[in-house]
């Protein structure tokens, strides 16, 4: 594990890290199946254990057809696109961290599986853009998360990096910091919970917003 001095680089995933969108993506999901899918039987509960990989990994599990692989993800992010302004949020805590986190001076960084057409809408629409001088989206590297590729992609960007965490409500995101040597987190306030993310051991589990800018307070003091 690389961990040479203070924390001074922060990588957050975006989507059920910062911001709320499992509902819209639940609804984007049953909407492509419907439509294209319909003989599989898929729940909620089913699409919330897929929240995490790439839109096409995930439904590359229920056809072997490229085109219509390509057409579950246009469907999907058409209705996304249309109907995420009625379903997200910030999570609680998300801008008084943020900005306490930038006034201290430290690297902060998006690192999302997401397309960057994806994801900017939501990630400009709550002002986030103020915050983040690294966006590593899906359109930046050949290997997405759970790959060391992406955090190593937005480290790259930094030219102070001292010691830095990976953040995120996913396996993936726990396991491409793990992957790329630096400090891994995940969040209690993850859909898939606290047990699951769990499973692939991260240093820490944040019970809140809050609690990332007590830690990185406390490690640097006593770093």
């Amino acid at each position: 594990m690389i961990f040479m001095g203070k924390i001074n680089t922060l990588l957050f995933d975006l989507d059920g890290t910062l911001i709320d969108t499992n509902e819209i993506i639940i609804k984007s999901y049953l909407h492509a199946f419907q439509k294209h899918l319909p003989d599989v039987i898929i729940n909620r509960q089913t699409i919330i254990d897929h929240i995490g990989p790439t839109l096409e990994q995930t439904f590359s599990l229920y056809t072997n057809d490229l085109c219509t692989v390509q057409t579950l993800i246009e469907t999907y992010r058409t209705y996304y696109s249309a109907h995420e302004h009625e379903y997200f949020s910030l999570y609680p805590e998300v801008i008084e961290t943020l900005e306490k986190l930038s006034n201290m001076g430290l690297n902060l960084a998006i690192v999302t599986s997401k397309f960057k057409t994806a994801a900017w809408p939501s990630f400009v629409h709550f002002g986030l853009d103020r915050y983040f001088d690294v966006f590593v989206s899906l359109d930046d590297v050949t290997h997405p998360k759970p790959d060391a590729e992406p955090v190593l992609k937005a480290l790259s960007q930094f030219s102070n990096v001292e010691s830095a965490i990976m953040i995120g409500d996913n396996h993936g995101d726990i396991l491409s910091g793990i992957n790329a040597g630096i400090l891994s987190a995940g969040v209690a306030w993850s859909i898939k919970g606290e047990n699951h993310l769990r499973q692939v051991s991260p240093n820490i589990i944040f019970a809140s917003m809050a609690s990332i800018l007590e830690w990185v307070k406390k490690i640097n003091k006593e770093g």
